[in-house]
């Protein structure tokens, strides 16, 4: 049971443990983030009263315990992140966890993706959205975003026909995609 729990996403797990009081899968969904909870912790560890591990880590995966039984949580790693916070400020209720603008954005443009999957009027206008989003970057941007995602093109053939490095290349193909992704959200409210 345990293997295929794990083949499961952070929403079938976030389902199983709230309204089947999956213990396991909750497990799994703690044991998924584990990394994330000890990183954001480890800066605030032994700097005062009460925050050895031995006493953070338990009270910190009992409120996550308890915020998951009541709390709507779209996006698994902002909640971990915010109850962090909530812990380290100790905060003494279990204040609800509202998604950041940002985050609520980005999964109207993934559903509008997902319902273009089996819609082909949507898809259609899915693909106008991107065409009009691409004429607004600059060129070289646009270039490097066709290129990689329409012509599956390496990093390494990019960089040599730019003459760049591989590590400026990603760094730039990255910003593309973080002003395309902005623009899109833009046009979700146009």
């Amino acid at each position: 049971m345990l293997q295929q729990l794990t083949n499961l996403s952070d929403k079938e797990l976030i389902s199983r443990a709230r309204k089947l009081k999956d213990q396991e899968a909750e497990g799994v969904l703690m044991e998924r983030y584990s990394h994330l909870m000890v990183a954001v912790c480890l800066p605030y560890l032994n700097n005062g009263p009460s925050t050895s591990p031995e006493e953070i880590y338990p009270s910190l995966l009992q409120r996550l315990s308890d915020s998951l039984k009541t709390q709507t949580i779209p996006k698994a790693n902002e909640w971990i992140h915010y109850t962090i916070r909530a812990q380290q400020a100790r905060a003494d209720n279990n204040s609800p966890f509202f998604p950041s603008t940002e985050s609520r954005e980005q999964q109207q443009i993934e559903a509008k993706i997902e319902k273009a999957a089996t819609n082909q009027k949507e898809q259609q206008q899915l693909i106008v959205t991107i065409e009009r989003t691409l004429d607004k970057l600059p060129a070289e941007e646009k270039y490097l975003l066709k290129e990689f995602y329409m012509n599956n093109k390496s990093f390494a053939e990019l960089a040599e026909a730019k003459k760049i490095s591989i590590e400026k290349l990603r760094q730039t193909l990255q910003q593309a995609k973080q002003k395309m992704a902005s623009l899109l959200m833009n046009e979700t409210y146009e």
